[in-house]
């Protein structure tokens, strides 16, 4: 999963100079363990590629490997290796990302939505995997039968993906171990022991932690890629799509970047004597949606506003985003907890509501140190829809978004219902130990942030809280529907040889964390066109 920014609100509100527990930033020790890893824009440059994939994220990485196989590949990373950086590989340094995120040059980068939200987005190979909470876990059938997708082939592309990524805890954290059974105890049932299915009730699943607690992200998927047929340059920020137009028809031909090494502009081409070679973005949801609209395909009026030359007006795209809306409570510690991230979750009111938490512990001076655990509620499919606008012609300055969390009534509802189901969590035996003491013997929480509602008969209460924990598992989606803006093969309307492969294709965020299926989807769609290719080839 990807991680609860209010962690980090909490450290910077409640805490006096916090420090956080994990690793020292170690960026001078960065390996890049593949061969065809570079940072050698010109070189890069100099060729042609049948295929060139903006984002080497979740669904860049496995979609890269896939069609290496087959095909030459580039792959254009406006990050660096995620490799040998303990605040990426550790389960320490997840929380110090967190921390740390900022504008440039860091691993992740930290936004505002103008809903007031603070999020983080990755920007390193591997992208969200490198700087999430790391639960595994599959999308359910019935998301995969909605998406139209092939049930056996999915199966496959997530084993495919789970050979290298995916670890089953030796053991559970105190923290963990109490969310378990205390869902268990608030009738969160039934329980599912360890799965990576997306199942209703209360389960544990896996992480892309391995139990010596390094991190395996989607970089780790490129040990499939061929070695001989694939680049992939970091460092590079792409700034916009290049085409030509022929015959009336807009053609996708490459792409134009800046090295983050030399500051010098390059452009690379894909392979114009095959008909068949594309640019691919999977540069994210917030990346993908921003460089269809650099490159002028949008809503016109919009463009024009930036004195973008309108190529194509798609009315849709960056439209229609959604971020699913988070209600959480930070509960004091008496005693020590170890600062680990997700590893139970509890599903329930037909997946609509994701309970799942975490511990981590701050130091506000030289003697104190706090020991905390999260209980957050997700609400899984909400209404709510929003928009992202680019307010600038620089890639590197995240565009603006809104996601109107909790406008529509639904939203709210099942937020109050998340939050009866932490203040039933709360009050089973398994969380009583976390009380204190005071002198006259009575035991009571502690809460860094507001404390839950007393009363959950009072939904104006209830509304309150969601409004005031309201946070984010950074599990944002959308902007590049299928239908409005990509076919149901994710190539975008209208123009040829551009295709769209990551989050920002869903309607909805799949399971309790999306990482495992758009992983899976780079898996899937790579095999898919290296099927579309076979045929074109077998009746050309």
């Amino acid at each position: 999963m990807a991680i609860l920014f209010l962690v980090i609100s909490c450290l910077l509100m409640f805490s006096n100079n916090p420090k956080l527990h994990g690793s020292e930033a170690a960026t001078s020790d960065i390996e890049y363990p593949y061969s065809f890893m570079t940072v050698d824009a010109e070189k890069a440059a100099s060729r042609t590629y049948d295929y060139i994939i903006v984002g080497g994220g979740a669904a860049g990485c496995p979609l890269a490997a896939t069609l290496s196989q087959h095909y030459s590949v580039l792959v254009v990373e406006r990050g660096d290796s995620p490799y040998g950086n303990p605040d990426v590989e550790t389960t320490g340094g997840f929380f110090k990302i967190l921390l740390n995120a900022d504008d440039y040059p860091y691993v992740a980068q930290r936004f505002v939505t103008e809903d007031g939200v603070q999020l983080v987005r990755g920007r390193v190979l591997g992208g969200g995997t490198a700087v999430n909470a790391a639960f595994y876990s599959r999308a359910s059938q019935e998301y995969i039968r909605n998406m139209g997708w092939d049930e056996k082939l999915v199966n496959e592309s997530f084993e495919w993906v789970e050979k290298l990524n995916a670890f089953e805890p030796d053991e559970l954290t105190p923290w963990s171990s109490s969310l378990k059974n205390g869902l268990l105890e608030a009738g969160v049932l039934p329980y599912n022991g360890y799965t990576v299915e997306h199942l209703e009730g209360t389960k544990i699943s896996a992480s892309i932690f391995d139990n010596n607690g390094k991190r395996h992200t989607a970089a780790d998927l490129l040990r499939y890629a061929n070695p001989d047929n694939i680049v992939v340059l970091l460092n590079a920020t792409v700034g916009r799509i290049l085409f030509n137009q022929e015959s009336g028809e807009i053609n996708a031909v490459g792409v134009e970047f800046t090295s983050d090494v030399d500051g010098v502009f390059h452009n690379v081409s894909i392979n114009q004597l095959s008909q068949r070679s594309e640019v691919i973005l999977s540069a994210g949801t917030i990346g993908s949606n921003q460089l269809l609209l650099l490159s002028g395909i949008g809503p016109s009026q919009e463009l024009k506003e930036l004195n973008i030359t309108v190529l194509l007006d798609l009315p849709f795209v960056g439209k229609g985003i959604s971020d699913p809306p988070l209600a959480s409570v930070n509960l004091e510690s008496p005693k020590p907890l170890p600062s680990v991230s997700v590893q139970v979750a509890g599903i329930l009111d037909d997946s609509q509501l994701y309970i799942e938490g975490l511990s981590y512990s701050i130091d506000n001076n030289a003697t104190n140190r706090q020991y905390i655990g999260l209980i957050g509620s997700k609400v899984a499919f909400p209404l709510s829809r929003g928009e992202l606008r680019i307010n600038s012609t620089d890639p590197k300055v995240t565009p603006s978004v809104r996601y109107n969390y909790l406008s529509d009534p639904f939203d709210l509802e099942k937020c109050m219902l998340g939050v009866r189901v932490m203040a039933n969590l709360t009050a089973t035996k398994s969380f009583q130990e976390y009380k204190f003491t005071s002198s006259d013997n009575s035991s009571t929480f502690q809460f860094l942030g507001p404390a839950l509602p007393q009363n959950q008969s009072n939904n104006e209460d209830l509304a309150n809280f969601c409004r005031d924990t309201l946070g984010s598992f950074f599990h944002y989606h959308g902007g590049c529907h299928i239908g409005s803006v990509v076919d149901e093969k994710y190539r975008v309307n209208g123009v040829n040889n551009l295709r769209v492969v990551d989050g920002s294709i869903y309607k909805d965020s799949p399971g309790t964390n999306p990482q495992a299926t758009t992983m899976m989807l780079g898996r899937y769609t790579g095999i898919r066109i290296i099927e579309e290719q076979n045929l074109y080839h077998s009746t050309s």
